[in-house]
């Protein structure tokens, strides 16, 4: 079924019920554990690099085939549409475990890219399906700030491994203990198993094949927002996984410096996702996007292109800025334009296909950066941002819309309110 933005006005309260702390709460845990253990092949990729002795461009390849890998988390949506969100997302939480531990244990470039594909299949499982879940637990009017919250917490996971990368300096092969550390996420196991709710919008129903929903009018709303993820993810995969290795390797900073620096200011930029999530909610959704896709094109590109600390250091800020202020404001429009029945497979499929951007990126970079260097193909790839900000006015708006109380019938609905399943 289809969500109304017409529901009854106390669902659009601009303040968090106790249901609501509960599930930001369990579902930051899971953002914050996603963000440590998804964060670390980027985060170890100088030392990765010289361990196995590869070249920047090699290095590239590997990401690709790993975000190739990551593809077949589609398949944990799939499910969660069919039989609901919480079980999915545990499963999800337990194999980026396992994806850790190989990686930590099993000291080979296969074991490697086999270890983080894992990873990486749980983590694109476990983003839209959590987005998905926030969305349809919290009241209208706290939605896009409370996906902030849960990409806040994801945030500090990423955080944690920039405070710990100095183990990676230790020896040669000391970075694997930071792949082994997440692994402790499996201590929260028991509570979320135990206290993550299912979704109050789900409720079992035959399937719907997502292609047939395309057909039902919802192509209209997908493909626009599947090209912003797509362009977003060409630009922003290799512009963030090269970071400390533009700094480490490339301008030769220290580890510690280039550590402080990313600590400092990618942290100021982080405040992007409560300033996002305030946005969406009172302005909208578009305006929000096309802001944060214009600050975060402006900091990447700089970032590639400056030399001094300071220059650098208010790149590594708008960058951020931008892409945490995206969160919560696409995150929320993309649960809202779609029918309950079809809400988390129409978002792992964006995922999906922001997964294509990223291996398209680094599929770039393997052929371009040892020709032309690293920051003009990362130039090149920020173009997408131009052409995503304009799909973006191609989309409704929907702040206020409520995806539980009202159901429409699935035929002659508005594009704002598209028919539910």
């Amino acid at each position: 079924m289809l969500p109304s933005r017409h529901g009854s006005s106390h669902r659009r309260q601009s303040q968090f019920l106790p249901s609501d702390r509960r599930v930001l709460f369990l579902t930051s845990i899971l953002g914050f554990v996603a963000g440590y253990a998804g964060s670390q092949m980027a985060h170890t990729l100088p030392f990765v690099r010289l361990t196995f002795e590869l070249t920047e461009g090699q290095m590239s390849a590997i990401f690709a085939v790993v975000r190739a890998a990551s593809l077949l988390g589609v398949l944990f949506a799939m499910t969660a549409d069919r039989r609901g969100r919480r079980k999915p997302l545990l499963a999800a939480f337990a194999l980026m475990a396992l994806g850790s531990l190989i990686t930590a244990f099993l000291p080979s470039i296969p074991a490697f890219i086999i270890g983080q594909s894992l990873v990486r299949i749980s983590i694109v499982a476990i983003a839209p399906l959590a987005i998905v879940l926030i969305s349809e637990q919290l009241s209208a009017g706290v939605r896009a700030l409370g996906i902030g919250i849960f990409g806040l917490a994801g945030s500090l996971g990423v955080g944690l491994g920039l405070l710990l990368l100095p183990v990676a300096e230790v020896n040669e092969t000391s970075w694997r203990v930071l792949f082994a550390l997440a692994t402790l996420g499996l201590l929260a196991f028991p509570l979320l198993s135990r206290f993550l709710p299912e979704s109050r919008a789900f409720s079992p129903a035959p399937s719907i094949p997502f292609r047939k929903a395309l057909g039902m009018g919802l192509a209209k709303h997908f493909w626009p927002l599947a090209g912003i993820a797509f362009f977003v993810a060409a630009f922003s995969s290799p512009a963030f996984d090269f970071v400390l290795e533009r700094l480490i390797n490339g301008l030769s900073w220290e580890t510690g410096a280039a550590r402080f620096l990313l600590i400092v200011f990618s942290g100021l930029g982080v405040t992007g996702l409560l300033i996002g999530g305030k946005l969406a909610d009172r302005i909208g959704r578009r305006p929000t996007t096309i802001a944060a896709l214009a600050i975060g094109l402006t900091g990447g590109v700089g970032f590639y292109f400056l030399d001094s600390g300071w220059f650098l250091a208010g790149s590594i800020f708008l960058s951020t800025l931008g892409a945490t202020m995206l969160t919560p404001s696409f995150g929320a429009q993309r649960s809202e334009l779609f029918p309950t029945r079809v809400r988390a497979t129409a978002s792992a499929w964006i995922t999906n296909i922001a997964i294509v951007g990223s291996i398209s990126g680094f599929a770039i970079g393997a052929v371009l950066i040892d020709r032309i260097g690293l920051a003009t193909t990362v130039t090149a790839l920020g173009a997408g941002l131009i052409v995503s900000i304009y799909l973006v006015t191609r989309l409704p708006e929907t702040r206020g819309m409520d995806l539980v109380r009202r159901r429409v019938a699935p035929t002659g609905a508005s594009p704002q309110t598209p028919p539910v399943g």
